[in-house]
């Protein structure tokens, strides 16, 4: 089986056949761990994400454009890309004379709600997006091409 030059039936060398197996199975092992089951290639999925800003200047709002990408500057993150977003009157409470806190609308600003597309993983507690966990009702800093957003996020969901 193993001649006197130490070849496995006088072609293989034992040892460089020891040296294949072993990287056959680092490969393999490597393959597991990065296209696995729990790997997180394997779990991506395409996410539709909607943020809410209670107000930002209409001249802030007005430069928004379709396709921009989403970019969280707190983590260094892309979310997506912009794929719809809608205004609607600002959002600021103040307190009046009776002590009462009351919901106004202030002039040059706006309420917007941006729908973002993009891919992570989903979990029951939100979906991971470049190593950063995002859930409803987080608060994000989110740039928008130039634009610049103080948000919150409002919806996840998985998107076929």
């Amino acid at each position: 089986m193993i001649d006197e030059k130490g070849r496995l039936f006088g072609k293989v060398n034992i040892v460089d056949l020891l040296i294949i197996v072993i990287v056959l199975a680092a490969a393999a092992f490597i393959g597991m761990k990065v296209l696995g089951p729990d790997s997180t290639a394997a779990n991506t999925q395409n996410v539709r994400i909607t943020m809410f800003c209670e107000e930002s200047p209409t001249f802030v709002v007005d430069q928004l454009e379709a396709g921009c990408e989403a970019w969280d500057s707190a983590n260094q993150v892309t979310l997506g890309t912009l794929v719809d977003w809608t205004t609607g009157d600002s959002m600021s409470a103040i307190t009046d004379a009776n002590g009462e806190v009351v919901e106004i609308a202030r002039e040059g600003y706006r309420s917007v709600r941006l729908v973002c597309e993009g891919t992570g993983v989903v979990s029951d507690r939100g979906v991971t997006i470049g190593g950063v966990l995002y859930g409803v009702g987080q608060s994000a800093s989110v740039y928008f091409g130039n634009c610049k957003l103080f948000l919150d996020i409002a919806g996840i969901e998985v998107i076929g």
